[in-house]
This record gives C-alpha cells, sequence and structure tokens, in this order.
C-alpha cells in the first residue's frame, strides 16, 4: 500500500483543550499589507493562496457536530466527526427537502411537515482512530488529509459534488490498515419536536398550547411513517428506502468502487412526492457516478467553486475575522442556489431538537442579507422564486377566507413548500408581517439586479397581495389616522401599534408606489398606498429607543430585534433625516440592542442584528464590538446553536460588507441612495480593500483605503441607473474613464455622476 501523505498546518487548528478554532499569526495572513498598491481592481488575485490562508485544519478529530467540518451542493450535503463513543467516524448526510407531507389533521408544520435527519454512515477501520491532520480546503470545497489510528494511517478525500447529487469519500489505506468497511445508519422518519398527544391529557395541552380546533381535528396517537427498507443491487450497490406515509418517498444509494490504491464511498440521496420515485432516481445517479470519469467528474465540482469565488473580494486588516467572512462566504455557496435549497433555519445540515421547519418571522430574512452586495445573486434567486411559486399555497394560508381574493398569508412556521394557514399554530395568529418581511428581500433582489421583468411578474403581485393583509385589517379613525389592530411582535407578544408591523406596513406602500411607478401600472390601490404612508402613527419610542409597541417598553433581555426593522433594514428612519431627535432615537436603539444579551446567553443572535444597525448608524468602532462579539458565540466550526441557527453565522458577512459599503435609500423618496464607501470603519482598519461588491442600483463597486485614506474606487454600471456617490474623501478627486463624466454635487460631499449602463469610471484622490 501507499504511503500516506501528510498535509501540514498553516494557520487555523481546533484546539483540542478548548475545542476552538486557534489562528496562528503568519505575515502571510493579511492580503492588504501583503498585496501591491493599485489604482484599479483589474490585477489577478491568487485564489488558491489567498483562500488556503482561511482553510479550516484540525488536528484532533472533530468530537460531534459543533466541531464538524461540513459541505454541501445547496441540496445534498454531509459532515465527518467522531461517532459517540470516539471509536469511529461518522459520516452524516442531509438533503434540504427531506421533509414530511401530512395535512393539518396531524398538527401545525413542526408535527405534520417537519423536516427531517436521514442519518449516517460509520467508517470502520482496522484500529481505533486517535488523531487527524484535515484540510477544508475552501477553493477546491474538499476535505483532505489523514486520519491516524492506533494501527496506522488512512489518506482521505472527501466533497459533496457541487453539480451532482453526490457524496463522495475517498480513502487510501496505508501500512496497518486494511478491511476498511461502512455501515449505514438510517434515522428514524419523524418529527424532532415533542409534544404529540399519547392520550386525552396529551390533547388538552396540544390544544390549549396550539389551538382549540385541533381538540375536534387532530389525530392522534401517533402513526409513523413505515419502516424503512434496504435493497441490494448487485456490485456491492445498495439502496435504503423510506416511504411515507402521507404519500413520497426519499432514498440514499451508496456503493463503493476500489482500485489497487483507493477506496472510494459515493452516497447519492434523492426525494420525490406525491411519486414513489426516489428510489429509483438514486440508484440510477449513483451507477452514473459509479461509470463516470473520477478526474473529469472531480473538474466539475471544482470548475463550479471556481467559478463562485471570484465573484467578489474582501480582505480585511483582521485575519481572524477575513476567515470568518470567507467561510461563510463557503456555506453559502453550500446552501442556496437557484433551482435547490434556499437557506432555511438550519441551513442545509440539519441536527433536528425543536425547530424542523422554515422560520418566517427573522431567520430566512437575516441569513440572506449578505448575498446581495456580495454579488451572489444566485444564492438569493431561490427566495424570491420560491415565493413566487407557491404563490397559490400563501393565498390558501389566508383566514379568514374572504380575504384570500386579494391577499397573502405566511405563516411563522412553514416547509419548503410554505403550507401553514393562519390558524396553524393560534399562539401566532396575530402575527402577520412574516411575508411582507419576507418581501423584502425579494425587493432587494430586485434592486440589486434592477431586473424589471422580475418586479413585474414576481415582486410586485406578491407584495401587494401581502400588503392588502394589512389594508383588510387596517382601522380609520375619525380624525383620518390608520391604526391597525394589536398584532405579534416576534418572541414577545401582541401589542398595540406594534413597531414591527407599523414599519413593515408603511415600508411596503412605499414600494408599491415607487414600482407602480416604475412600470407605469395604473393601480387602483395607489391612493390607498399614500394614504398609508401619510396616515399611520409614528413609531413608538421612549428613553429606551423604539418601544415593541405603544404599550410596551423594548426589553432588556431580548434577542429579537424586529422591532428596529425602521433603522435596519427598511431604512424608514435613517441617518439622514433631518427631523429633530431622530439620530438620537436611533442611537439608544443601538445601545439597548448591543448591550441586552450577557454572557452566556444567545450574543450571535443579537449581534446579527445590532451590528448592522451600528453601521447604519456610521459607528464603525462599535460595530466591530459587536461583530467581535458574535464571533466569539459561535461553535467552533462556524455553526452555532442547537438546530444549528444558521441566520446568526451567515450574518457576520452582511455586517462586514455594511461597515465596507452601503446603497440604501429613504424609502419615502423616489430616488436612488448615495454608494457610501468605508462608511462605517473602525479606527483600526486603516488598509481594507474589496472587488465587486453590489449596490442597490447594479453597480459593481471596488475600492482600496492605505493608512486610513480612501485610495482609490472603481464603479462599473449594470443597468445604467443613476449614479450618486458619496467618496468619503477628504480633498478633492478626478476621474478616470473612457469619456468625460459629468460631475454635480448633490449635498456637501456626495455627487452625481452621468454613468451609462457598461461603462466604468475610476475615482482618485487629486495628488
Amino acid at each position: 500500500m501507499p504511503f500516506c501523505l501528510k498535509f501540514f498546518f498553516l494557520n487555523v487548528v481546533l484546539d483540542p483543550m478548548s475545542r476552538k478554532l486557534r489562528f496562528l499569526a503568519t505575515a502571510t495572513l493579511v492580503l492588504a499589507t501583503a498585496l501591491p498598491a493599485t489604482s484599479s481592481s483589474k490585477r489577478e488575485i491568487d485564489w488558491p493562496s489567498f483562500l488556503g490562508r482561511h482553510d479550516m485544519k484540525f488536528d484532533s478529530l472533530p468530537g460531534d457536530w459543533t466541531e464538524a467540518p461540513h459541505f454541501g451542493n445547496a441540496m445534498v450535503g454531509s459532515m465527518l466527526y467522531l461517532e459517540d463513543g470516539g471509536e469511529a467516524i461518522k459520516l452524516q448526510v442531509f438533503r434540504a427537502d427531506v421533509h414530511d407531507h401530512r395535512d393539518s389533521s396531524w398538527g401545525w408544520t413542526a408535527f405534520s411537515r417537519p423536516r427531517m435527519q436521514i442519518g449516517h454512515f460509520i467508517l470502520h477501520t482496522a484500529g481505533r482512530p486517535i488523531s487527524c491532520e484535515w484540510r477544508k480546503d475552501l477553493w477546491n470545497a474538499e476535505l483532505t488529509g489523514t486520519i491516524t489510528t492506533d494501527k496506522g494511517k488512512i489518506g482521505i478525500r472527501h466533497f459533496t459534488h457541487a453539480a451532482d447529487m453526490a457524496i463522495v469519500t475517498e480513502l487510501t489505506p496505508c501500512e496497518g490498515e486494511s478491511g476498511l468497511h461502512w455501515t449505514w445508519h438510517p434515522a428514524e422518519a419523524r418529527t424532532t419536536r415533542p409534544g404529540y398527544p399519547a392520550d386525552e391529557a396529551g390533547l388538552d395541552r396540544f390544544a390549549n398550547r396550539y389551538g382549540e380546533h385541533y381538540r375536534e381535528t387532530l389525530r392522534w396517537p401517533w402513526e409513523p411513517n413505515p419502516d424503512g427498507r434496504l435493497e441490494s443491487h448487485g456490485d456491492g450497490k445498495k439502496v435504503w428506502i423510506q416511504d411515507l406515509l402521507a404519500g413520497g418517498q426519499y432514498a440514499i444509494a451508496w456503493a463503493v468502487r476500489e482500485d489497487e490504491a483507493t477506496h472510494t464511498h459515493i452516497a447519492t440521496i434523492a426525494k420525490s412526492h406525491p411519486e414513489n420515485t426516489a428510489a429509483a432516481t438514486a440508484l440510477g445517479d449513483l451507477n452514473r457516478f459509479l461509470d463516470s470519469d473520477q478526474a473529469g467528474w472531480t473538474a466539475s465540482h471544482r470548475d463550479w467553486w471556481h467559478g463562485y469565488y471570484p465573484m467578489s473580494f474582501v480582505t480585511l486588516p483582521d485575519e481572524s475575522l477575513e476567515a470568518l467572512y470567507w467561510q461563510t462566504i463557503y456555506r453559502f455557496g453550500c446552501t442556496t442556489r437557484a433551482g435547490r435549497g434556499f437557506v432555511d433555519t438550519a441551513g442545509l445540515w440539519f441536527q433536528g431538537k425543536s425547530w424542523p421547519y422554515f422560520t418566517t418571522d427573522w431567520n430566512i430574512q437575516a441569513a440572506h442579507w449578505p448575498v446581495y452586495a456580495a454579488n451572489r445573486l444566485e444564492q438569493g434567486q431561490e427566495l424570491v422564486n420560491r415565493l413566487h411559486r407557491h404563490k397559490s399555497t400563501l393565498i390558501e394560508n389566508v383566514l379568514p377566507e374572504e380575504w384570500r381574493e386579494d391577499s397573502a398569508f405566511l405563516a411563522l412556521a412553514v416547509a419548503g413548500d410554505l403550507r401553514g394557514p393562519r390558524n396553524d399554530d393560534m399562539r401566532y395568529y396575530h402575527l402577520v408581517g412574516n411575508l411582507p418581511w419576507a418581501m423584502h428581500n425579494a425587493w432587494w433582489q430586485y434592486r440589486y439586479s434592477m431586473d424589471d421583468d422580475m418586479l413585474r411578474e414576481k415582486v410586485f403581485p406578491l407584495l401587494r397581495r401581502a400588503i392588502n393583509l394589512y389594508l383588510n385589517m387596517v382601522i380609520e379613525e375619525e380624525d383620518g389616522t390608520l391604526r391597525l389592530p394589536p398584532t405579534y411582535s416576534p418572541e414577545l407578544g401582541v401589542f398595540e401599534d406594534c413597531n414591527f408591523d407599523l414599519a413593515l406596513f408603511k415600508w411596503g406602500c412605499h414600494i408599491l408606489l415607487h414600482a407602480a411607478d416604475r412600470l407605469d401600472i395604473d393601480d387602483p390601490l395607489i391612493p390607498r398606498w399614500r394614504q398609508v404612508t401619510e396616515n399611520l402613527p409614528d413609531f413608538p419610542a421612549d428613553e429606551n429607543g423604539f418601544r415593541l409597541g405603544a404599550d410596551r417598553t423594548s426589553s432588556e433581555n431580548h434577542q429579537h430585534f424586529s422591532h428596529l426593522l425602521m433603522i435596519h433594514p427598511l431604512f424608514l428612519v435613517n441617518i439622514e433625516q433631518q427631523e429633530e431627535g431622530v439620530t438620537d432615537v436611533m442611537r439608544r436603539s443601538f445601545d439597548r440592542a448591543l448591550g441586552t444579551a450577557g454572557p452566556g446567553q444567545r450574543q450571535a443572535m443579537v449581534q446579527a442584528h445590532a451590528g448592522p444597525i451600528g453601521a447604519a448608524l456610521g459607528l464603525g468602532n462599535e460595530t466591530l464590538k459587536s461583530l467581535r462579539l458574535l464571533e466569539g458565540d459561535l461553535f467552533p466550526n462556524g455553526l452555532w446553536y442547537d438546530s444549528p441557527c444558521i441566520e446568526s453565522t451567515l450574518a457576520a458577512a452582511a455586517i462586514i460588507q455594511d461597515m465596507l459599503i452601503q446603497s440604501w435609500s429613504d424609502p419615502a423618496l423616489a430616488q436612488t441612495g448615495p454608494i457610501r464607501i468605508f462608511p462605517a470603519l473602525p479606527e483600526e482598519w486603516q488598509d481594507v480593500e474589496f472587488h465587486h461588491l453590489r449596490t442597490e442600483g447594479a453597480f459593481l463597486v471596488s475600492a482600496r483605503r492605505e493608512d486610513g485614506k480612501t485610495a482609490w474606487i472603481e464603479i462599473e454600471s449594470l443597468a445604467g441607473e443613476p449614479c450618486v456617490i458619496r467618496p468619503g474623501l477628504s480633498g478633492g478627486f478626478r476621474i478616470e474613464g473612457d469619456r468625460d463624466h459629468n460631475v454635480e454635487t448633490v449635498d456637501p460631499g456626495t455627487f452625481r455622476i452621468d454613468l451609462r449602463e457598461g461603462e466604468t469610471i475610476r475615482i482618485l484622490p487629486e495628488t
């Protein structure tokens, strides 16, 4: 047998004592000082070298999923770590769309349509695994290295194929290791949410908690899905098939391809509903993979990732945060893609627990925030497509039924099919803002692309229905003031003049007015939308900043800042407004948010929203504090919380982007906001560079800061929208381009440049 290659460590290891990622300082880590200065972004970046500095490396075997390297292609995924007891290595596998399909007679989504775990393989070796030298190679999206047992070594290469539904583990056993084999261990095909009634007392508890209608409609006791079954198909090929009680099935097929030196385990996962075709699909895929040219197949996997990373570039003078940023960009490539999955509460690597569903009152919205500025619109498109594709379901979710004529509703807890009537879980009957908030992501998808066809066909019609739900609820006072009845502020309760809903209602009407004007639609509701923007009450506020509602101040110990949507991401209240007290109430709100979570509490979730608010206020030092609090609360592998809850991990990238560039506009103003360069940098970030970050209006922007001063800015217009920029230069500047460009001063420090579609300019400080 050949001798196994040994992989040495460069910068990141898993500390076996603290089980935290430890970054080893080297002079080559900080690209901003390692690369030569240039007045243009048109230079080559050595991507393998740059990303290699942020590879996750391990010198001890991950003990559980919170330490595990993870892989995915926005539909299937994998993790590698020690099984319980540490006697063998577990390969846990996932598929994003594996959920049950029962109707509401089995309860709300957590019980009737829960996402389900699939299972894992166990690698059996001759010896007991005792250590490893692993490298999660970002550039190639692969794990490489060695496993050391008490009898020898095994070389390993593992990846989830970027294009195909295949999970590949290539093993090269060395002297002392032989007889490698795998066993399959399926997970039970049921919800991981506890509390389904088994007797009359349980039914009483269920009905009291989730809705009295379940007392008459709920089926009990629980009827499990059929037992799974294992089939063999010759040449070592096996298929595990799990049929579902409500129809459909999921299946995993696997086999081992062996040659003289290597032992390659290939697994593929398929799902079908209502047809029972998943087993045939999985087996067909497996046969195709086994027959494929291995070199070409591997190359196609790498080609996808090599095309994905260079869509934009960021480098920071903080090696730890720079690594977190790029590990986050990697996770987006694993978890969401048009035509596959979008980011749900847990992300691809679902571990069960109490949240086996998509959570729509903050999680899916915040999880997608970074994709727009990162110039990775494909990673945001599936959310828009899914909302559009299931428009009829969102209409059927509406109660009372007479509102279905013009409204749509998104429940707090849904599966990928977005089913969930308003009475699915009566605790949240008055939580009506989830769909308008999700439509804000769709609006950003439009604003960063300026795809008018998408606006006309997908965004405008569904946003109109989402806001119509509010219009069906609104009450007009004698003085003309419009009021909403008490509504639910996420995770806290029902309040009068709930800021969560006031902000979304007002924002939605502003956007519908802009969209109708853009699309030249003479909508009969235009007067009504305008009335809402003018006659809704002001956002309730007090000495702690914005309140939850008129009858409740903000909480001292709260992780969910939906009552601050008017600051971020809606920007209904912003630092460019001149009204007296606006800046003060925003600052009080931020200070309250930043200090909410104490030691041992859910710091990452708090800072995932507090950080962008700080950046929106231009508070660079405070935003950096928030970002580091978030980073410090993550698990060793960068994931977070029980399921996990992935939005808090992904939000770190959004905070960094907002420190580097912002392009928001006041929804009340029918104009494109200025592109703000380095609007919230902390004092210690003196050398920063980014390329091709995307802004509203569909501009690609690059910039470099050296010794605390902006060295150059480059702007490319993709759609020909008005270009307004706030370059943040202390003195004059000159513009380089293919022609002379007119520059108009809008406000001190803000300029309008006549940049046409397809043109690129460079802004340089006068020397």
